[in-house]
């Protein structure tokens, strides 16, 4: 595992992030050309960020996307 303040994809080009809905969570995404990937989720509830669907780095399914 690599522990950096930058992203390990998008270096040569701009980021475009998004908050978005997503499974009925608020949360940031990266737009990337394989899709929006999981940056951050926005909660208050700690058993939010256990939930396996909802992992840092992780493509997120179109249809669940609002």
């Amino acid at each position: 595992m690599m522990y950096s303040i930058a992203p390990i994809y998008g270096l040569d080009e701009i980021i475009e992030y998004q908050e978005i809905e997503y499974n009925g969570y608020h949360v940031l995404a990266c737009k990337t050309p394989e899709g929006y990937i999981l940056e951050r989720v926005y909660s208050t509830n700690p058993q939010d960020f256990l939930r396996e669907d909802l992992r840092p780095g992780k493509i997120l399914e179109n249809a669940l996307i609002k």
